[in-house]
């Protein structure tokens, strides 16, 4: 009798456990680990990639971007061969931004474009910074202010940027000279194009301009017929473009234009970490080659400006920080609503400038 209860017992036991281990709850799944931001070591790939520009190919901008393509592919033993497309034959610059962020192309070697985040103005257009090489190398450098809030903002956009190549100190051409070129206070009376971006506007507003934003493939034409008398943007290389329609160089020394190479966020995860600081490094070696030639290559393009019968015109030291101040005083500010306080305090605190009030 013992015996049969207590094989009764065992047997309820039992069917109890397994009806609590039914009833159990499943155990918790391991929470996904961070996205991989590289390849493990000794991934093996052999990438085609594409590179973009707008740069005509005979133009050193687009001579940069070809050299660029061939050190990677070197340097990295073949894993990495990136085509380069010149003559925008892939896109305007604008669409080559969008197609960058969507993963359609890989890289590019392009201007940003700030449509998409105002606060990408840092990384293009902020006027009266700096005006000389020195100052944006520091700025410019991985560490320095503007890679660093650069990539902070654009890695939001999946892709990030690895250096930039500069197309010089930026000024403006016309067809005469204005009145009091470098007296902001004193108007000018004359039609301009500026690029598309309100900081240029508001610079050229504040200068004394009067001021209508257009894409660059429009102003020869729109300078043909009359509709604008000069354009804004780039350095003297770029003035040269319009050698047979202006005939004054005004050295205003606005920004110092940076194209960047830009690789699309899930491209470059795929790559492991040491193509990544290859390709990083030889973006970083043409930046600062470039910084080295820039100044020589101001300097060729405006005696060539000369010799073409143009009028060249250069502010003093006074002179321009006078442009600075009023610009920093007048234009910053108005630029806080888009890019935001923190970034244009940055700016102020960098330069040892007051902030204001």
């Amino acid at each position: 009798m013992r015996n049969k209860i207590l094989l009764v017992s065992l047997a309820l036991l039992l069917i109890l456990s397994l009806v609590a281990a039914s009833c159990a709850k499943p155990a918790p799944a391991p929470a996904p680990g961070a996205a991989p931001t590289a390849a493990p070591a000794g991934t093996k790939y052999q990438y085609k990639w594409r590179i973009s520009t707008n740069y005509p190919g005979d133009t050193e901008g687009a001579q940069a971007m070809i050299r660029f393509t061939d050190l990677v592919r070197e340097r990295t033993e073949g894993r990495v061969d990136i085509t380069p497309y010149t003559d925008a034959v892939l896109g305007g610059w604008d669409l080559i931004n969008e197609m960058i962020i969507r993963g359609d192309i890989e890289m590019m070697f392009e201007a940003l474009d700030d449509s998409f985040d105002p606060r990408i103005a840092v990384g293009y257009y902020i006027p009266f910074v700096y005006h000389d090489y020195d100052a944006a190398a520091e700025f410019w450098k991985p560490g320095g202010l503007v890679y660093n809030i650069l990539n902070d903002v654009v890695n939001g956009l999946n892709y990030r940027v690895l250096g930039a190549w500069t197309a010089g100190i930026s000024g403006l051409s016309l067809r005469e000279v204005p009145p009091s070129p470098f007296d902001p206070d004193v108007p000018k009376n004359i039609k301009i194009r500026t690029m598309a971006l309100t900081a240029c506007r508001l610079t050229f507003e504040r200068l004394g301009y009067l001021v209508t934003a257009m894409p660059f493939g429009e102003v020869y034409t729109a300078m043909q017929t009359g509709i604008i008398d000069g354009q804004q943007g780039g350095g003297t290389m770029q003035a040269y473009i319009f050698r047979d329609l202006n005939s004054v160089w005004i050295h205003y020394k606005d920004y110092i234009e940076p194209i960047w190479f830009s690789v699309n966020n899930d491209a470059w995860a795929s790559l492991t970490e040491e193509d990544q600081q290859i390709i990083t490094d030889v973006a970083q070696q043409i930046q600062n080659e470039q910084f080295e030639y820039a100044r020589s290559m101001d300097e060729k393009y405006m005696k060539m400006l000369e010799d073409y019968g143009w009028t060249i015109i250069v502010p003093t030291d006074e002179e321009w920080q006078h442009m600075a101040d009023v610009i920093r005083k007048d234009v910053w500010p108005e630029l806080a609503p888009q890019i935001g306080k923190a970034i244009i305090y940055q700016l102020y605190d960098a330069l040892g400038l007051e902030r204001p009030a």
